[in-house]
Parts: structure tokens; C-alpha cells; sequence
């Protein structure tokens, strides 16, 4: 089999969340629910960062309108193609050998097919902010950046737990019960990959940094520098960070290969039947 937070079988499917514009869906009868509903949300976490004005509300709004009839229109059709392909292929025996790289490359397209529409549309209302959103905002980062550092500040014993207990209920959503094999993979995955938050947070802020500058100093073409960013950010990852992180995605892919391999019939059937039952959701919201 070729290939939504990483590790297990969730290192390829929560991307899948992304490219539902990181609604966290928990059943896929949430789906169309969630997805209806996405735009409050989008407008709420906006509001979290930024107070805008009237006329910056109104044209979010319309930008909002503008994409997710986009998105409607022209993606989700091929969201459940690609799944209801998925499904097929674990139903003619692909998860004895699965192979998910293939599928990570799909789910980047469509990320980067919604990314860069939504740039399109969102970007000119960022160029919009003044100085007081702008301060408003890079102040809201930093508290956001240290308030996710702060809960990573645990034992390292907690903090395994907390991850084993997240990937754990990744896959059960994806494949059902897990195998007592499956979940020992998980847990000495979970002890051996190594996980720096501070790392993390010093390229976020670096990235952070670079964008509230070029809000502040609006130099020639700085929108578009500014999506570039958006794009790209890993062109401001520094070289230790960049190979920590590919092995880190090296690491979760060979786990979520053997989790596939060794799952079994009821666990294969699950699985074609929630890919199944996802695009079956994204078809009818595509009709709708």
C-alpha cells in the first residue's frame, strides 16, 4: 500500500486533517458537521491572534465563502477518490506490504493545492494589519509559543505516556482494537525516538521573527516573501534541525509500516471501512 500528528498509521492520515483545515475530527460522523462549521472556527482562532476591524472581518468572511466553495467545488471529489482508492487497495492485500511514502506525496498535493488558494485570499487582509495588530499579534505568538513549551516541561516519564497514549488512540481510530505486538511496537517507539520541544520552539520563533518583520517593515514584495515562508518554512531550518526531523519522519514511517503489516482481518476490514464511510462524507459535502 502506498502511504493526520506524527506517528503509526496517524503519521500519514493526520495530514489528512490538514487538508480539512486542522478540523480535529473525531468519528466520521462528526465530518460534515465539522467541516459545515469549519469557517466559525477558522474566524474564532483569527479573533484568538488578532482583534480585526469591521472591514477586516467582513473581508475574511468573504474570503472564507470564496475558498470553502473552492474547496467544495473542486476537492473533495478527488479527497474521495484517493480514499475510496486506499480502501481497494487494503481490500486486494496491500498491507502486506505496505508502502506509505507514495501516499504522503498525495496528501502533501492536496495540502499545497488548498495551501496556496488560501494564501491567495488570506494574505492581502494580513497586509492590511497596523502596527497595534501587528504588536498585538506577535505578542499572542509568544504566548501561544510559551504555553506549548511549558507543557512539554514534564518528566520525560509522563511525557511518553502522554505520546504512546495519543498514538495508541490514533490507531485504534484507523484500525480498531490493536494487537498486543502492535502495541509494544508503539511503546518502544515511543521510549527510543528522541523529541526536543526546545529545538522545536527555537525554529518557530525563528519563523515568527521573520514574518512579524516583514509585516513591520513591509519591504519591496514582502507579500510574497511572506508566502514564501508560508510555503516553505523549512527554508529557515538550520542543518541539525533538518536531519532531526527526517529521521523523525523516517522513524514514524517504518513504525507505521510494521503496525499495517501486521495488522489483521478484522483490523483490514476497519480500516477500508472508516476510508470508506471518510469519502463517502466528503462526497455527499461535495454535492451539497
Amino acid at each position: 500500500m502506498a502511504q493526520p500528528p506524527g506517528t503509526l498509521i496517524m503519521y500519514s492520515w493526520r495530514k489528512i486533517a490538514l487538508i480539512f483545515l486542522f478540523v480535529c475530527i473525531g468519528s466520521c460522523s462528526s465530518v460534515q458537521f465539522a467541516y459545515n462549521n469549519i469557517d466559525y472556527w477558522i474566524r474564532w482562532k483569527v479573533h484568538d491572534y488578532v482583534d480585526l476591524n469591521r472591514a477586516q472581518a467582513a473581508e475574511l468572511q468573504a474570503a472564507l465563502d470564496s475558498f470553502f466553495r473552492w474547496h467544495r467545488q473542486t476537492q473533495l471529489e478527488h479527497y474521495a477518490e484517493f480514499l475510496t482508492r486506499l480502501a481497494d487497495e487494503v481490500d486486494e492485500g496491500a498491507l502486506e506490504s505496505p508502502r506509505l511514502e507514495p501516499v504522503e506525496q498525495q496528501l502533501q498535493q492536496f495540502l499545497h493545492s488548498a495551501s496556496d488558494s488560501a494564501y491567495d485570499l488570506f494574505l492581502p487582509i494580513v497586509a492590511q494589519l497596523d502596527k497595534h495588530q501587528i504588536d498585538e499579534l506577535q505578542k499572542n505568538l509568544r504566548k501561544k509559543q510559551q504555553k506549548a513549551l511549558e507543557e512539554w516541561q514534564q518528566p520525560p516519564e509522563k511525557i511518553r505516556r502522554k505520546r504512546n497514549r495519543q498514538i495508541r488512540k490514533e490507531g485504534e481510530r484507523w484500525l480498531g482494537h490493536l494487537s498486543q505486538e502492535q502495541i509494544n511496537l508503539i511503546a518502544a517507539w515511543v521510549s527510543k525516538v528522541e523529541y526536543n520541544p526546545q529545538s522545536r520552539s527555537a525554529q518557530r520563533q525563528l519563523w515568527q521573527s521573520k514574518a512579524i518583520g516583514l509585516l513591520r517593515s513591509k519591504p519591496p514584495g514582502y507579500v510574497e516573501t511572506l508566502r514564501n515562508l508560508l510555503v516553505d518554512p523549512q527554508q529557515l531550518w538550520s542543518p541539525q534541525y533538518r536531519q532531526a526531523q527526517e529521521r523523525r519522519q523516517e522513524q514514524a514511517r517504518e513504525l507505521a509500516e510494521q503496525i499495517l503489516s501486521s495488522t489483521t482481518p478484522p483490523q483490514r476490514h476497519h480500516l477500508s471501512r472508516t476510508l470508506r464511510e471518510y469519502a463517502q462524507n466528503f462526497r455527499i459535502l461535495a454535492s451539497q
